[in-house]
């Protein structure tokens, strides 16, 4: 199986995730996009990322409801919480259901780079590859 990074963006933002996507990919890292939460899943499973990052307030699913979804389905993936919209107990809850961190927006982008990469070593730690 291909073992190279690959990162899910997720979040209702567009110019965000347009931006985002511009830095990853200047980095050599792969990145898919998605702005609606119900098809997180579905999108992990065809692009098979190992990584993703997270908006935790988004219309329709919330980003607590998707990370307990991505965990029910693909424990191995590694999910990032980045909000800029967040409390403790926000914090408490997403750490607890399995985010790898929870990170708060604005963010230096170099910062969320070295998480991602982070994340990506705990994937290669416990997944099955």
């Amino acid at each position: 199986m291909d073992d190279a990074l690959r990162v899910l963006l997720v979040d209702d933002e567009e110019s965000y995730l347009e931006t985002a996507a511009k830095i990853f990919r200047r980095k050599g890292i792969d990145v898919e996009l998605c702005s609606i939460g119900k098809n997180v899943v579905d999108i992990l499973k065809d692009k098979r990322c190992q990584v993703v990052v997270l908006d935790l307030k988004m219309p329709g699913m919330t980003g607590q409801e998707v990370l307990r979804e991505i965990k029910g389905s693909l424990p191995a993936v590694q999910v990032i919480i980045l909000t800029g919209h967040a409390t403790s107990d926000d914090a408490a809850v997403c750490l607890t259901s399995g985010a790898f961190d929870f990170l708060i927006k604005p963010i230096e982008m170099s910062h969320l780079l070295d998480r991602v990469k982070m994340a990506y070593e705990m994937w290669k730690l416990s997944s099955d590859n």
